[in-house]
């Protein structure tokens, strides 16, 4: 038997032209391969749809962050600056001590005297203390200029007195000896302190003066700052009362035919210069009796005091 030829079991897909004609009639472009086989026998799938991403901007300079530079900058320069001024100011201090070598006064309660202390039966509290504080200038080259000071006298805890002391000046090297008296009348005070001042013979007091002092250097002068001199331990009795003065004589009248004399010296006819010496004791107060202190029996600390520290 001879061969026979079969006819394919597919049949072949005809190709459209572009100008309509079909199995390669017309003279337009070839059609193009069908796309390849992926292994298996399979067509690829189409490609996914994808997204495009979206291209990353640069962010927008934010006005905020040129202010906080620049206010940066200004803490950065305002410290420096403040550390240059301190720098230069403790420069500044260390020479002004090596030159001058700046001292504080001493100051010494060196005698007290209770004139007068009376406490009435209401508890009002009147008395009278006279005291002496010497004030000491170690400087050699620096004055100090003292304001109006506040003097007050306390035993315990109750206000026994109370003075002010009038401004001076304090040359450098200079001792100055401050004389007053501190008082005060018919002060309600409490009872049991009352009772306490009327119960004691000795009373032990502490003394507080203030002040506002300046320092002078030639006739460069600076800033009063606040200066407070606390003196604890002053130990003193009640002054004892003076005697009575005895009654003097009447003087014989003159015989009516004498004359007066006359008057020795350059003063012809005047009376002799008489001497008056003011003195701060009280008339019912006697010159005994009084606590005389040194000035190691009261002791005496300088504080100063500039804005909200004291030292």
């Amino acid at each position: 038997m001879g061969d026979r030829a079969y006819a394919p079991a597919v049949k072949p897909v005809p190709v459209r032209a572009t100008n309509g004609t079909a199995n390669g009639g017309g003279v337009g472009p070839p059609r193009p391969a069908p796309p390849s086989m992926v292994p298996g026998g399979r067509v690829p799938p189409p490609p996914m749809y994808r997204r495009r991403p979206a291209q990353s901007r640069p962010p927008a300079r934010r006005a905020g962050r040129s202010a906080r530079g620049w206010c940066c900058a200004c803490c950065l320069w305002l410290t420096l600056v403040l550390v240059g001024l301190a720098f230069l100011g403790a420069i500044a201090a260390g020479v002004f001590y090596v030159v001058y070598r700046p001292r504080p006064p001493s100051f010494a309660v060196t005698s007290v005297r209770l004139a007068a202390l009376n406490v009435s039966d209401s508890d009002a509290l009147t008395s009278r203390v006279e005291f002496t504080v010497t004030a000491r200038n170690p400087n050699d080259k620096i004055a100090f200029d003292y304001g109006d000071m506040a003097v007050s006298f306390a035993s315990g805890g109750a206000d026994v007195g109370d003075a002010v002391v009038p401004g001076f000046l304090h040359p450098a090297g200079n001792t100055t000896v401050i004389r007053a008296a501190a008082s005060t009348a018919a002060s309600t005070i409490d009872p049991v302190q009352a009772a306490a001042l009327r119960s004691r013979k000795s009373h032990v007091m502490s003394a507080q003066m203030d002040a506002k002092v300046g320092f002078q250097i030639g006739r460069s002068k600076s800033k009063s700052i606040n200066v407070r001199v606390s003196c604890a331990g002053v130990s003193v009795g009640l002054a004892k009362p003076a005697p009575a003065p005895a009654a003097a004589a009447p003087a014989p009248a003159p015989a009516p035919d004498a004359e007066p004399a006359p008057a020795r010296g350059r003063g012809r006819g005047r009376s002799p210069r008489s001497v008056v010496r003011t003195s701060s004791s009280s008339s019912s107060s006697g010159g005994g009796g009084g606590g005389k202190l040194t000035p190691t029996d009261a002791k005496c600390k300088v504080r100063i005091k500039i804005w909200i520290w004291s030292f």
